[in-house]
């Protein structure tokens, strides 16, 4: 398993490991676990670390990469049936009524506490990742009538709620309470929500062009739904001087600079944002780029803003940080891609495993101070304008994951300036993964 992260000292990674495709992929093969549902999923870490659950969002990104993977014939059999058998979780853990919701235990219980409405979203990834992964492989007649019916039948259920539950008819777009963020920041009609679905969208039309079975009258809904928020993406995100990363509620303007602003590259959707793509991840690099420690922040670090949720101190997280190197890649700066990745793997440990996060000693010991000990953490966290309506024992729950993590944050600041926080993370492995591949394809 992999280890935890109480190491006293940082060390240089063999940079022949970080730079190998398949090295990533050993870190996750060590991630993914049997469900005791249907299928396999990775786990976000260590199951004994912060994350033991099965997210969504995640494992769209992961089984991005694996495809990845898979159409550059690194693996491909193995990644194929990694997301196949992802694909077979999403079938079980859907609701009835379209939903995916923001985590699961390998039983396929729903363990969320956010509502994360572009989880719906990443559901539909998945599944047209493993439409993908077999007809990339010749397999898609492997798998049997059962399961193209079931990836129709989920895909019509989801994209109805969407469309009926979550889709504003005035305002052309999606809205959400939260989402990448846990927090205020991300309600509204935000950049990465609407840029999931339109992602999401198109993929599942494009699956299900592509799966045997019957599917005209889903693709058909699915199009004319796609074509009404693609319009409304458009016009929302691109007429700006600035690509907002969200309207409010009430639809004031958000410009703050947000990792989310590398949605429309992360999404290839350059066919609807053309140069306001560039603005949009030029602006998010220069603006959350760390001064002290290099990498991607997830947005400024004003903490006295109630949107602005830290979680143990202000720092780069590295699966955004992978995005930047991406970016850098396929816009052909190579080298300043390369200076990005170095950044990452500055900070994995002694086997190459890659955190999520991280702070600085003088950065967490603020936080404590001013947000853990007063409660605002807490306050944030568990606010009840972004929380469903879930049983206290899995918010005491996160507050024990929480506390845990922050005590093993105090130990590394005896030890070092710079602590880790949630290693590896498979989320972290699959973008490095899918930044390898982007620079192979620019290179080639």
């Amino acid at each position: 398993m992999p280890n935890h992260t109480t190491e006293n000292a940082i060390h240089d990674s063999p940079t022949t490991d970080l730079d190998d495709p398949t090295f990533h992929l050993d870190v996750l093969d060590d991630l993914v676990y049997p469900a005791d549902c249907d299928g396999s999923v990775p786990l976000a870490s260590d199951p004994d670390d912060r994350y033991p659950y099965a997210y969504p969002r995640d494992i769209a990104c992961i089984t991005k990469a694996w495809l990845g993977a898979v159409e550059a014939d690194i693996r491909p059999d193995r990644c194929k049936q990694h997301i196949l058998d992802a694909a077979r979780f999403f079938l079980d853990a859907q609701e009835e009524g379209g939903q995916w919701r923001q985590r699961y235990a390998l039983d396929g219980t729903d363990r969320g506490i956010y509502r994360q409405e572009d989880n719906v979203g990443h559901g539909l990834r998945v599944l047209a990742h493993a439409v993908f992964a077999l007809d990339a492989t010749d397999a898609l007649a492997t798998v049997g009538a059962s399961f193209g019916e079931g990836v129709i039948d989920a895909a019509a259920r989801a994209v109805s709620h969407v469309r009926d539950d979550l889709f504003d008819p005035n305002a052309h777009l999606v809205e959400s309470t939260t989402s990448i963020h846990e927090g205020r920041i991300e309600s509204g009609y935000t950049l990465w929500v609407n840029c999931v679905f339109v992602s999401a969208l198109r993929d599942i039309e494009r699956a299900l062009s592509i799966l045997p079975e019957e599917s005209a009258a889903v693709e058909d809904d699915i199009h004319r739904f796609r074509s009404h928020l693609e319009g409304g993406v458009k016009r929302a995100f691109t007429s700006p001087a600035q690509v907002p990363r969200r309207y409010s509620p009430e639809g004031d303007l958000d410009t703050r600079p947000d990792v989310t602003l590398f949605a429309p590259f992360y999404f290839d959707l350059e066919d609807l944002f053309d140069d306001a793509l560039h603005e949009a991840a030029n602006r998010s690099a220069t603006a959350l780029e760390d001064p002290e420690i290099g990498g991607i922040q997830r947005f400024m670090g004003f903490y006295r803003d109630f949107d602005v949720h830290q979680h143990g101190g202000n720092g780069p997280w590295l699966q955004y940080t992978a995005w930047h190197a991406q970016y850098r890649f396929a816009t052909g700066d190579l080298d300043r891609g390369n200076d990005v990745l170095a950044t990452i793997a500055r900070y994995a440990n002694e086997e190459g495993h890659i955190p999520e996060h991280l702070t600085t000693r003088r950065r967490f010991e603020a936080f404590m101070e001013n947000e853990w000990d007063t409660g605002l953490d807490y306050e944030k966290e568990f606010d009840e304008d972004v929380l469903r309506d879930v049983s206290f024992d899995f918010i005491a729950e996160e507050l024990g994951h929480m506390r845990e993590a922050y005590r093993d944050l105090e130990v590394q600041t005896k030890d070092r300036d710079v602590v880790r926080f949630a290693m590896p993370l498979a989320w972290c492995h699959a973008e490095y993964l899918t930044a390898l591949l982007t620079r192979d394809a620019a290179e080639a």
